[in-house]
């Protein structure tokens, strides 16, 4: 329990600026990766669409409930 305790500490001290330069730090590594496989760039673009549709389920449902 001290862990999340402590990271919950450190949440504390960010601001949406930190969440935006983590957002696009992530979009740069994404890039980045994209360049050295190529091969990523030639996924059919329902799979992203679907792992995105996946993947921000849980975060929405967890916004609007309660």
């Amino acid at each position: 329990m001290r862990l999340i305790t402590w990271i919950n500490s450190k949440l504390n001290k960010i601001d949406s600026i930190d969440i935006l330069f983590v957002k696009i730090s992530c979009l740069a590594f994404g890039i980045i990766l994209a360049r050295l496989i190529p091969v990523l760039t030639e996924i059919n673009i329902w799979w992203l669409v679907i792992l995105g549709i996946a993947l921000a389920i849980k975060p929405l449902f967890k916004f609007f409930s309660k």
